[in-house]
């Protein structure tokens, strides 16, 4: 199989299935905001909404990691 060519701009165009340092990169990001934001919240929700204490950690935590993710994206397509 050869490699693909590059484009006029010399990257090479995203591949499905394939496992860049962008997509990498923007997933650590994730990753890390998740358990970042899982960890300060928790102790406050589980005070404040001792029923909801899990839910309401996770869900604050996913929206966290989606805004890391987009933030981290749009930061390594702006790098040279």
């Amino acid at each position: 199989m050869t490699e693909p060519a590059p484009g006029p701009d010399g990257r090479l165009a995203p591949q499905p299935g394939r496992w860049t340092k962008q997509s990498a990169g923007a997933t650590f990001a994730a990753v890390a905001a998740f358990a970042v934001t899982r960890d300060a919240t928790f102790g406050l929700f589980r005070r404040t909404l001792p029923g909801w204490a899990y839910t309401s950690t996770v869900l604050a935590s996913l929206a966290a990691s989606v805004v890391a993710y987009g933030l981290a994206v749009w930061w390594i397509r702006r790098l040279p």
